[in-house]
């Protein structure tokens, strides 16, 4: 079978810097295990074009199949994806009521963008084709598919949480949303508990799920366990490390990572066990996110002053209890951290999934892994210590533990958890989507069988 995959972002994107054009690569999770997909299978990738010189890219060949650019103006891009995508749908999904704007203005660009994205899918589609939509910022185009290629078979993959009923109902266009999704032929989420969820906004919206419930399916999203666990480091990187022990944790700058907590924990702990002074360092690496917004520049004023006063409180002129990058750092150096780091701090209020959290147990080579019960990763890696990130004195204990953990404990957590990264790996991931494919389309069996590995 062969595919067109739409996302809202590219693969790759072009941009023009000191007057060439350069390529910038998207290097998420979802990215890079759709690129695998895509090399073995020939067939589309719509996406939005979203660099500074995509316009002169808007169709081009790689690897093997065709990328399909959706140019959009400032306007267009602004009412769907500043407001709407990240204004409205994020909050939502995240269970962040007071930051919802519901203002109907910017429902219409979001509507406008993904008829863009299904006119464009649509001039591709044929019969041996299955269309596989991502995530929150395209939920609409499902439903604008069906109108207009009816037998089409089409997946829906959806990564971000999936809430409660009677959450979802706050917003407006609750009912349009849900009948587009469910018009798919398969619906993916990354836990069992978003795909209760889903079933239950069902039947308490648009009525009973009986219909839908054999279509909607969790399939957790792997990671490259190969890429992350082969990686051979020099003694003097090994060696750059303090002897200190270190606590690691990298996320975007957003209200859903759980960021301010994390710092509060640490003080917590500090001031409880002064026996920790000068013993190990948190790295906290901030990747930049949405610069010019107002409450991301307060949210990071605020984290930083946090940081400022904890550092202030127990550091000296020769320790620093935590180390903050605000930064993008290259493959090579995260993976430096996740495997020579003891800890990793990985506690968002909520999140579909984490991707890091599998990345760091991959690569580690003695470490452990303290992770949030909301995060969704938590569904599979069960020898994480599981903890809640609105709990500053249970995050702070469970620091205090880990740095105190026994080789013997440290080492059968992690062996556990390496073992599921490798069993649910990208390969198992886009193997057991194209096998649920098959069960329920009879275009998708008899197709040879592609080679991920």
């Amino acid at each position: 079978m062969k595919y067109i995959v739409a996302t809202a972002r590219a693969p790759f994107s072009h941009d023009r810097v000191e007057g060439k054009d350069v390529v910038r690569q998207n290097v998420g999770g979802v990215a890079s295990s759709l690129r695998r997909l895509m090399r073995d299978r020939e067939g589309t990738w719509v996406c939005w074009g979203d660099g500074t010189s995509d316009t002169n890219y808007q169709e081009e060949a790689v690897e093997g199949y065709r990328i399909s650019r959706v140019i959009l103006s400032s306007n267009e891009k602004r009412g769907f994806y500043d407001d709407f995508s990240n204004g409205t749908l994020w909050p939502l999904f995240h269970y962040f009521r007071e930051k919802i704007k519901t203002e109907d203005r910017a429902f219409e660009p979001y509507v406008t963008v993904n008829r863009k994205f299904a006119e464009r899918i649509s001039r591709y589609a044929d019969k041996d084709t299955v269309i596989w939509v991502h995530d929150y910022q395209l939920s609409l185009v499902p439903g604008m598919i069906r109108k207009m290629l009816p037998d089409s078979f089409i997946v829906m993959t959806w990564h971000i949480p999936w809430v409660a009923g009677e959450f979802f109902s706050i917003l407006p266009q609750a009912k349009h949303i849900l009948e587009s999704l469910t018009s798919s032929n398969m619906i993916t989420f990354h836990t069992d508990i978003f795909v209760r969820n889903f079933l239950e906004t069902q039947e308490q919206i648009l009525g009973s799920a009986g219909s839908i419930r054999n279509k909607v399916l969790a399939i957790p999203l792997g990671i490259d366990d190969k890429y992350y666990g082969a990686w051979n480091l020099s003694e003097t990187r090994r060696k750059s490390y303090p002897k200190r022990k270190t606590i690691f944790s990298i996320d975007r700058l957003d209200y859903t990572k759980g960021l301010k907590n994390r710092v509060l924990a640490v003080e917590y702990m500090l001031s409880r066990h002064s026996d920790l002074k000068g013993k190990f360092n948190y790295v906290m690496l901030v990747t930049p996110s949405r610069t010019t917004v107002s409450d991301y520049i307060a949210m990071k004023r605020e984290l930083e002053m946090n940081i400022g006063r904890v550092n202030g409180r127990f550091g000296d002129l020769e320790w620093t209890p935590i180390v903050y990058m605000y930064r993008k750092v290259s493959d090579n150096i995260l993976k430096n951290h996740y495997r020579f780091s003891d800890i990793a701090f990985i506690t968002p209020l909520i999140d579909g999934l984490n991707l890091v959290a599998k990345e760091f147990a991959a690569a580690s080579e003695d470490g452990i892994l303290i992770l949030s019960k909301f995060a969704g990763a938590s569904a599979d890696l069960r020898s994480a210590i599981l903890v809640n990130p609105y709990d500053i004195k249970e995050m702070a204990e469970s620091l205090y533990g880990a740095l105190s953990m026994s080789p013997e404990e440290r080492r059968s957590r992690l062996a556990d958890m390496k073992a599921v990264v490798r069993r649910k790996n990208t390969s198992w991931w886009l193997s057991r989507i194209e096998k649920e494919i098959s069960k329920r389309w009879p275009g998708g069996t008899n197709k040879s069988k592609p080679n991920y590995n």
